[in-house]
């Protein structure tokens, strides 16, 4: 026990270069967004546009990719330093269900779902975006703050870019302070096991998926196509990152 509090609240300064690539990366997913969101987004063609700027680009791409290929390829670390292992696997979907269930009851459980047709697509959304979220901003951006600084202000100051992160979205400061202990909430839960499955696939895209229900978003039924593809398009590059790394470690 002693070791463990003596691990969370140490503070260490040994700042690195994985902090520019933190900070690379983080600037490319929020222009990417904000691009989508505030600029493509309005016009009569925003529709693809946007969805590559958001799902492919920013998620995909910036948000799982860069974090990728700095750590298997330039860094040469397995991408179990992601949080993309199988160590704890089992305990780590066992209190994902547990805290699922417990997020369940207070939220999804006294909404009125809609029509099949509007809801399968915002799943296909909140699996996506809440597979990226899980990788970029928990095994990416916390742990790489946690090797420079310590637990306590790796903590702090993640959860913070991830509140600022919400300018994509043309949140107001409000509720970017809200977004901030929601950041908090994930990145201790991650923290449990080092592992994204004690987030995903149901504790934290359900979050994500009951913003979405709250805010009324409508999708189109073809969209669920684009976000399956540009999931299926991160889990390729986790296992081609997986495979390189392995290579080269052999």
């Amino acid at each position: 026990m002693h070791a463990i509090l003596k691990q969370v609240f140490s503070i260490r300064w040994k700042p690195s270069k994985d902090l520019i690539a933190v900070a690379v990366s983080w600037l490319l997913v929020v222009g990417a967004l904000y691009t989508a969101t505030n600029i493509v987004g309005s016009t009569v063609w925003g529709g693809i546009a946007y969805f590559l700027l958001y799902a492919v680009l920013a998620a995909a791409l910036c948000g799982v990719g860069i974090p990728l290929l700095w750590t298997a390829v330039v860094c040469k670390r397995p991408v179990s330093d992601l949080g993309l292992t199988t160590r704890w696997l089992g305990l780590s979907i066992l209190l994902q269900v547990v805290f699922a269930a417990l997020q369940f009851l207070p939220t999804l459980a006294r909404t009125t779902l809609p029509a099949l047709g509007t809801l399968i697509p915002l799943l296909a959304l909140a699996l996506t975006i809440g597979f990226f979220e899980a990788v970029f901003w928990r095994g990416w951006v916390l742990l790489r703050l946690e090797e420079a600084f310590g637990f306590i202000p790796a903590l702090i100051l993640g959860s913070a870019l991830y509140a600022a992160y919400h300018i994509g979205y043309g949140m107001p400061t409000g509720e970017m302070v809200f977004m901030f202990f929601i950041g908090i909430l994930y990145a201790v839960t991650f923290r449990l096991t080092k592992n994204v499955f004690i987030l995903w696939p149901f504790f934290q895209p359900m979050g994500q998926l009951v913003t979405l229900l709250r805010d009324g978003l409508i999708l189109p039924l073809p969209a669920t196509i684009g976000f399956v593809e540009a999931l299926i398009l991160m889990i390729v590059l986790v296992w081609l990152a997986a495979r390189y790394q392995k290579k080269h470690a052999e």
